[in-house]
C-alpha cells in the first residue's frame, strides 16, 4: 500500500499536465465556461475527463517531470486546450453571428432577452441559431472528433514540448476569418429574401398605394425570415460538417508545427 500511494504521488506532475490541456478545452467553449454554470461543476467536469483521458495519454507523457516543472508547463498545455475548444466552437459562434445580423435586417432586434451562457442580450434568433447549430453538433459527433483530436493531439505535441511563435496568430485569424466566413454563407440567403421581399413590398407600394403594406410589412419581413432561415438550417448540415473538419483540420497542422518548433528547442537546449 506505501508503494501504491508513492507510485500516485509520483504522477501527480503528469496528471497536472493533462488536467491543463482538459481544462483548456472545456473553458473554450461557450456552453461550459459560461457562468450559469456553477464552478464544482466545471471542476468535476475537467477532473472527470482527465482522469477518462489519462490512462490513454500516459505513454506520452514525461516519466522524470517533477511537480516545480509541471507548474509552467500547464499555462502551456492549458493554451493548447483553450485553442482547441475555440476552433471546435467556431460554428456556434458563426451560427449566433448569423442569428444576429438577420435579427438587425428584420427588427427582430428590438426585442433582446438576456443570454445567460453568454452574459450578454441577444434576440431570440441568435439563441434559436445557436442553439440548432449546438445540436448538428452533437448529431454530427463533433464532440466526439474534438476529444479524438485532443487524445491525438497529446502524441503529436507531447507535453512540455511545446513551442510557440508567430504562427499562433496566424491560426487564431485564419480560425476567426473562417468563423465569418461560415456566419455569412449561413446567413446569406435569408439577407437575399429578406432584399427581395423589401424590393416587392416597394414595387407594390408604388403600384398599387391604396395598399396599407406599412401595417403589415413588419410581419412579412418577420415571416420571410423565419421561412428562409429554416430552411438554410435544414441544408446546413453538410456545412457545419466541413467548416469542423476543416477547423479540426488547421489545429493540427498547427500542432504539428509547434510539436517539431518544441522538439528544435529541446535538441538546441
Amino acid at each position: 500500500m506505501p508503494f501504491e500511494l508513492l507510485n500516485y504521488q509520483m504522477l501527480l506532475p503528469q496528471f497536472a499536465l493533462v488536467l491543463a490541456r482538459v481544462g483548456g478545452l472545456v473553458m473554450g467553449v461557450p456552453v461550459l465556461s459560461s457562468q450559469q454554470v456553477p464552478a464544482p461543476v466545471k471542476v468535476w467536469l475537467i477532473a472527470t475527463l482527465s482522469v477518462m483521458a489519462f490512462p490513454s495519454v500516459a505513454h506520452t507523457l514525461p516519466s522524470d517531470v517533477s511537480m516545480a516543472q509541471a507548474v509552467p508547463g500547464m499555462a502551456g498545455e492549458f493554451a493548447i486546450g483553450y485553442i482547441l475548444g475555440f476552433a471546435v466552437s467556431g460554428v456556434l459562434y458563426a451560427a449566433q453571428i448569423g442569428g444576429n445580423v438577420m435579427s438587425h435586417q428584420s427588427g427582430m432586434a428590438l426585442g433582446t432577452v438576456f443570454n445567460p451562457l453568454f452574459d450578454s442580450e441577444s434576440t431570440v434568433l441568435d439563441q434559436v441559431w445557436f442553439f440548432t447549430a449546438m445540436a448538428i453538433f452533437l448529431a454530427l459527433r463533433g464532440h466526439v472528433a474534438a476529444t479524438l483530436v485532443l487524445l491525438k493531439s497529446f502524441e503529436n505535441i507531447p507535453p512540455m514540448l511545446v513551442g510557440f511563435d508567430g504562427s499562433l496568430a496566424d491560426l487564431m485569424a485564419q480560425l476567426v476569418t473562417h468563423m465569418f466566413e461560415l456566419a455569412i454563407r449561413l446567413v446569406g440567403p435569408v439577407v437575399l429574401t429578406l432584399f427581395l421581399t423589401s424590393l416587392l413590398m416597394g414595387f407594390l407600394t408604388k403600384t398599387m398605394p391604396q395598399m396599407n403594406l406599412l401595417s403589415v410589412g413588419f410581419s412579412i419581413r418577420v415571416a420571410a425570415v423565419l421561412f428562409a432561415g429554416a430552411i438554410t438550417l435544414s441544408f446546413s448540415g453538410e456545412l457545419f460538417a466541413d467548416a469542423v473538419d476543416d477547423s479540426l483540420n488547421r489545429i493540427a497542422a498547427f500542432f504539428e508545427n509547434a510539436a517539431a518548433m518544441g522538439m528544435r528547442a529541446a535538441h538546441a537546449g
